[in-house]
């Protein structure tokens, strides 16, 4: 990282100074501060200002040169899951891919539909996991969409990769959570006093939907972000569980990592017993 035009051209003083050479022609003693014998209009400060300010633009270039060089690096980086979320977000739906090239001639960003994409490797298969954004929530690619995206990344995947593409519902949570409340700020039924709404539910639906794609769902947290909630004293979960499509109840053995890389709970699926604290 380039220094700043002070930090080099204090370097240039500081070398300047111990010099006995120096020393010796200007009549200081070796080791005094720059700026106590030699004012700031002076013929050698400006002289190391000028020097100082050409070494920074030189070591900005050579920053750049370097952001260049590992931006080109990286978008070479095949064989690597990195490379596959970024061919899945490339993906266009609705036009093909130049087989010369195995890219798109031209890139249209509107006809871009994943907007969230992760990989998991297990057994030496890939799973690419994609989502889009439909009204500000997490939603599954159409079925047309999957197809084509299927299509593509057949196209574009290295040969003799096997993959396998995950656009499906969210997974879904089922939550039993005792909610230890102060009766000075929520009602008997956890909504806000001030009328505010409900801040244990909100908390609970929140958490879930601010998961970083494909990231983990762990108790702890969740536990964490309800004990900072207004009106929340104590948080107890008494039940976790997930399942994804028409899969069977798993209990959520402290974290689990969403099936289809997101989770969501419904209402019918989450259940929070209030109970008021009264410090006893």
């Amino acid at each position: 990282m380039a220094r700043t035009v002070t930090e080099i051209k204090a370097g240039i003083c500081t070398d300047f100074m111990s010099n006995p050479t120096m020393a010796t022609y200007y009549g200081f003693a070796v080791g005094d501060d720059f700026d106590s014998k030699f004012a700031k209009v002076s013929f050698e400060s400006i002289l190391f200002y000028i020097l100082a300010s050409a070494i920074f633009v030189l070591e900005s270039l050579y920053d750049t040169l370097k952001a260049y060089v590992d931006a080109a690096l990286n978008a070479r980086l095949t064989h690597n899951r990195q490379w596959y979320v970024d061919l899945a977000k490339a993906f266009q739906y609705g036009d093909t891919i130049n087989p010369l090239t195995g890219k798109y001639d031209v890139i249209d960003e509107s006809k871009q539909v994943i907007d969230y994409a992760a990989v998991d490797e297990i057994n030496g298969v890939l799973f690419i996991k994609v989502a889009r954004l439909v009204n500000g929530e997490l939603a599954p690619l159409s079925a047309e969409q999957i197809t084509a995206f299927t299509a593509y990344i057949k196209a574009t995947k290295d040969a003799g990769v096997v993959v396998n593409n995950i656009s499906e519902e969210g997974d879904d949570a089922r939550l039993v959570i005792d909610i230890w409340y102060d009766a000075q700020v929520l009602n008997a039924d956890g909504t806000a006093i001030d009328g505010s709404g409900e801040p244990a539910k909100e908390t609970v639906q929140n958490y879930l939907k601010n998961l970083p794609f494909n990231g983990e769902f762990t108790i702890l947290a969740l536990e964490d972000a309800l004990q900072v909630t207004s009106g929340v004293v104590l948080p107890n979960t008494l039940s976790a569980e997930s399942k994804y499509a028409n899969n069977d109840w798993s209990v959520i053995d402290a974290k689990v990592k969403p099936y289809a890389g997101y989770m969501v709970v419904k209402d019918e699926n989450l259940t929070l017993n209030y109970r008021a604290y009264d410090g006893n």
